[in-house]
Order: C-alpha cells, then structure tokens, then sequence
C-alpha cells in the first residue's frame, strides 16, 4: 500500500508538493526451529571430452567424443565417470581388437567415430545415448550402432532396463509390441524383425530414458536393410505405467 502526504505551503498560491511514502517490507516469518530450507534441486551438468587414438602401424584411427558430468559429489560423478569411461574403452577395445586390413599406398586407416547424446538430465536420472560408426578399409561404407547408459545421480549407479519393471515377462511383452508397431509404421516393408525376443536382453544394448517415454535403438542392419541405418522406437509413458517399479528408476513416469 502506498500512502500519500500533501504538504500546504501557506497562502503562495504554489502548488503543494506530493511526498509518497512507501511502507518498509513487513516481517518475514522464519521457519520452525530445526528446520532448513529445501536447496533447489539441479541437474548434473555435461561436458564433453575428445578422445583420439591411432595404431602404432596405422591400420585404425579412433576419435570419440566422451561425456563427463559435473556438478554433484566427487564420489558419486567419479563412479559415473568411471562407468562412462569403461564403456568407452569397451568400444575402442572391440573394434581395435578385429583384424583390420593393413592400409596399402593411397588407402585410409579403418576408424572409428562416436558420439553421445543427452536423452534426460535431471536431479535424478541422467541418460546418455551413444553412437559409433565403423568404417573398415576396403568396405563400401560405414555400419552404425548404438549404445547407452543410464544414471541414478543419488548414488551414481549404473540402471539396468530390468530395474525399471516391476513383472518382467510383461515389460517384454508390452516393449516388443510396442516396438513392432513403431518399427513397422516408420520401416514399412523393411522391417525384417518379427516382433518376438525371448528377453530384454534383446532392447539393453541401447535404450534411453526420455521425456516421452523409454527410446529404443538398434544397429545397423540387425532389423532391417542397411540403408535403414539405426532403426529407433519409442515406447510411451502411458503403455509402460502399469509395469513400472513403484520406487524405481522410472517411478516419476508411473503418475
């Protein structure tokens, strides 16, 4: 509220001045004794680092990009780091262990380039896709294949897809049909695959946790032609609530 003063200046005929007062802010009541307030919840944050690597005899070139996260506890973003950095030496082992052909006059060593991208980052979940692509000497283009991991930032630890579902034999049912219809609406007649996986082992190789619900990637060549490139399908929220572990990883999906 804004109060007003009039000042009168006898009989000058000038005009009174008009002072306006504003009152002090009242009292801000404090808390309960013992209590603090809650600190606001922030993500983690995500850098990247460039790693790049090539064979003493030059058959094979590595350059990928490595996600790093920051901003929480040492303890818990060193054993997210750890993991990050396990399965990125996991990649380059794979590929520079494969007898590679030796590079001739003129030829490109075979390389391998990756890449990550952030699926969720939030207070409580971090979950980062990955993509490789191959590219062997001699052979007429690159294969892609992805890979993911995924976070809970409280702890560090990495999630696995079955820690999300509460009855697993539904989740692969529901994830598989899922998928098919996808898969089936965005390939057509390319799909290969025929709806049916005997696990969930079948949909961990790469899978994300998203805003709109859990991503599904798969390589190159594995569901359909390879000029269908990494095939992808996203299984909404909705279809996945009544599956989902009350106190689990994906619990805030399940409201």
């Amino acid at each position: 509220m804004t109060l007003t003063a009039v000042a009168a200046c006898g009989g000058s005929g000038e005009t009174p001045r008009t002072i306006y007062i504003t009152p002090s802010p009242g009292p801000v009541t404090p808390l309960p004794s013992g209590v603090t307030p809650e600190p606001t919840a922030v993500p983690p944050t995500i850098t990247t680092f460039l790693v790049e690597s090539t064979a003493l005899d030059s058959r094979w070139k590595v350059t990928l990009k490595k996600p790093v996260i920051g901003g929480v506890s040492d303890a818990v973003a060193g054993k997210m780091n750890a993991a990050i950095t396990d399965k990125v030496n996991g990649f380059i082992n794979a590929f520079s262990s494969q007898d590679l052909p030796t590079v001739a006059n003129g030829d490109v060593p075979s390389t391998l380039e990756g890449d990550y991208s952030i699926a969720l980052d939030t207070a409580s979940i971090i979950s980062l896709r990955f993509t490789l692509l191959t590219d062997k000497t001699g052979t007429p283009s690159p294969v892609g294949e992805p890979s993911s991991i995924t976070f809970l930032v409280s702890t560090g630890a990495t999630v696995a897809l079955t820690d999300l579902f509460s009855d697993q034999a539904k989740a692969l049912s529901t994830v598989s049909s899922q998928c098919k219809t996808v898969l089936t609406k965005s390939l057509g007649k390319d799909l290969t695959w025929d709806g049916k996986a005997t696990s969930l082992d079948f949909f961990s190789k790469a899978w994300a946790i998203s805003p709109d619900g859990l991503e599904f990637t798969f390589a190159q060549g594995v569901l359909a032609s390879p000029a269908s490139g990494m095939p992808s399908a996203t299984v909404p929220w909705s279809a996945l609530k009544p599956l989902l572990k009350a106190d689990g990883p994906a619990a805030d999906f399940a409201v």
